[in-house]
This record gives structure tokens, sequence and C-alpha cells, in this order.
């Protein structure tokens, strides 16, 4: 569905297996235009490929997405953020319909929107026609639904489950929703300061390493999972893990069943 010369909806997945499928043709549609998914299924997977800056979303099961040796699993409880040009692949297993939402944003409309949050209105009128490009680079990981981005991803959510959408909401949405991803982000260099290193490249370095573990631990916690293995995906000595993990997650790097995140899920599902 076309919401606007910017805006698709897609409500099914695309068939990779279909004789004659261009892969790079179908990822041209996400590097010129902002993309919406909405498709529901049981047994899907999709190979490797190229990715734009997205916001991945679950609904009644789980999604699974792995980059490199980097696993997550998307649910009702979380959202996952993968930057422009990220390989990966993903797929749903499960015996009950999942519905997958993602929302996608072109290179474009990205540099677009950070323009003007990032320059003054004076420097754009001299500049429109020839604007810089701020390339930001989000932290990728799971992040459990929030007050932040949440609210606007149910909405577009809601926009694009029903037939006739409301199509300037939609674009006002995908506006605040890049808004909010700064705003979050401003939040994580709160987070990352908070690591004990020296130099500000080591510490977020450190933080993405530590996430990469507990997005594993969270996506992978009815698999016998080895410290040696966490640490490896984290790409740091085994002693130095466990401390440094235990230092700043205040738990073991083991998984654990917190109650408070079965609340939460309740809550977040009473919104859709």
């Amino acid at each position: 569905m076309k919401v606007n010369d910017e805006i698709f909806i897609m409500k099914a997945f695309p068939d990779f297996h279909l004789p004659g499928f261009n892969m790079e043709s179908y990822n041209e549609k996400f590097k010129k235009n902002n993309v919406i998914i909405h498709a529901i299924s049981k047994d899907i997977s999709y190979p490797e490929h190229w990715g734009c800056l997205s916001i991945k979303c679950a609904l009644n099961g789980s999604e699974y997405y792995k980059s490199g040796n980097h696993f997550y699993e998307v649910n009702q409880n979380n959202y996952l953020i993968f930057n422009e040009g990220k390989h990966y692949s993903s797929y749903i297993s499960s015996e009950t319909r999942v519905e997958s939402f993602t929302i996608n944003f072109s290179a474009s409309f990205e540099n677009e929107v950070f323009n003007s949050l990032l320059n003054t209105p004076d420097k754009l009128l001299d500049n429109f026609e020839h604007e810089q490009n701020h390339k930001r680079e989000f932290v990728e990981r799971l992040y459990p639904h929030d007050k932040i981005i949440s609210p606007v991803l149910f909405k577009l959510y809601k926009q694009s489950i029903i037939d006739n959408p409301d199509n300037n909401l939609i674009v006002e949405m995908y506006n605040e929703l890049l808004e909010k991803l700064m705003f979050l982000q401003k939040n994580i260099s709160r987070e990352v300061q908070k690591i004990k290193a020296i130099k500000p490249s080591t510490k977020i370095e450190l933080y993405k390493r530590l996430h990469y573990a507990k997005d594993y631990i969270d996506s992978c916690y009815t698999s016998n999972i080895t410290l040696e293995h966490l640490a490896s995906i984290a790409f740091l000595n085994s002693t130095y893990f466990l401390r440094t993990f235990k230092k700043n997650f205040s738990v073991t790097p083991l998984p654990v069943c917190d109650s408070k995140k079965i609340t939460a899920c309740k809550e977040i599902i009473s919104l859709f």
C-alpha cells in the first residue's frame, strides 16, 4: 500500500524463493522510501541481506535476527534498532501466527530530519540546496519498551492495520520517531558515561560489547550458555568480561527471570 510518494506499507513478506526474485531491486525500495512492514507468519526466513535504519518489533510471539555472531529475539517486551548498512538474516518459527512489525527509514529522509534538528533555522535557509549530511550511528541492541519510542511505535502500528490510514499522521509520526531516537541516544550517552574507562571511544565500545552479550542472554535463555561463549560474543577476555558485566549490570551474566518484565509485558500488550 502506497501512503504517499515516500512511504509504503507492506502487508506481506516477500517470497525470496520465487524465480527471478532480485534482492538488489528489492533493497532499492528501502533505499528510496520509508517502508512499514506489517506481515504475519508462522514459518518464514529472510536470508542475509542489507538493511536501512530500522526499528523492529514483534507481537504474539518472537522474530529472531542474526548478524555475525550476534543474536536477537524480538518479542512483545522489546524492540531492536539496526543502523543503515547492517547485514542480517531473520526468521519466524512458531506454532501460532506472529506479527512482524518494522519501521524502515530511507537515508534521504533520515538526513533531512537530522539536518533540521541539528542546524539552526538561519543555517538551514542559507544552505537549503547544500545541506550537510549528519550521519548518526545508534546503539544497536534490544531495548525494553519504554515511554520514549514505544508510544510512537504503537500509533504507527494502529495505522498499519487499518484499511485507510491517515497519511499525514504517518508522516508526522515518522518525523517524531527520529526525534525520539535522538532523545533516546542522549539517555544512552548517560549510561555510557558510567562505564569505567579513560577514553570516550573505549566507553562506547565496551558498552556495545556488553550489550551484545546481554542481548544474547535475553534471546537464548533456554540454551546452555557458557561464560566463555558470552565472552567471545563480547570479544573480551572471560575474566574481564565477568568482572565488567557484573559491575555494570549488577548481576552475574546468567539468564534470570524478572517478574517486573512480566508485569511490563502485560501493560505493553494492553496498549495494542
